[in-house]
């Protein structure tokens, strides 16, 4: 392997990491913000570095982190809200963040001033997730079967 292609590969791992890292700076913050905070329907259950499982009005919600190449080639960290235990693989709510930790709603999003690694941001976060996640509960159809 030639010497470019190392560096190429450390230069890949190198954002990762740094990516990484802001991650596990917002996991440690969710983690103050919860307890702090004492939401009483929210708390963690499992916290390492690649995940986060809360447990969110009796739902086991997993927090994961990736990362993500923009179409010009631009890294992105991205966390995804799950529904732990269901069987679909769509994210309840994802958010992105560049390389200065700043929070982005879509891939194509270029700025905002909120920072996933900011205390006072992480509550934006954590309401952002539960309206989605409200949205996702169903009310069950009314049966039509029913006698009156």
């Amino acid at each position: 392997m030639g010497k470019a292609e190392t560096e190429k590969i450390r230069t890949i791992t190198d954002e990762y990491r740094q990516y990484k890292i802001k991650f596990i700076q917002f996991v440690k913050l969710c983690e103050l913000v919860i307890s702090q905070e004492r939401l009483q329907e929210i708390y963690v259950q499992h916290a390492d570095e690649g995940v986060m499982e809360l447990i969110v009005m009796d739902t086991s919600i997993l927090v994961r982190f990736g990362i993500l190449l923009t179409p010009d080639n631009t890294p992105l960290g991205r966390i995804d809200f799950l529904n732990h235990h269901a069987n679909d693989n769509e994210p309840i709510y994802s958010l992105f963040f560049n390389q200065v930790g700043n929070i982005l709603e879509s891939v194509s999003d270029s700025f905002s001033n909120r920072q996933i690694h900011d205390e006072h941001d992480v509550p934006y976060v954590l309401h952002r997730f539960l309206q989605q996640y409200l949205r996702t509960l169903r009310m069950p159809e009314p049966s039509k079967d029913k006698k009156e």
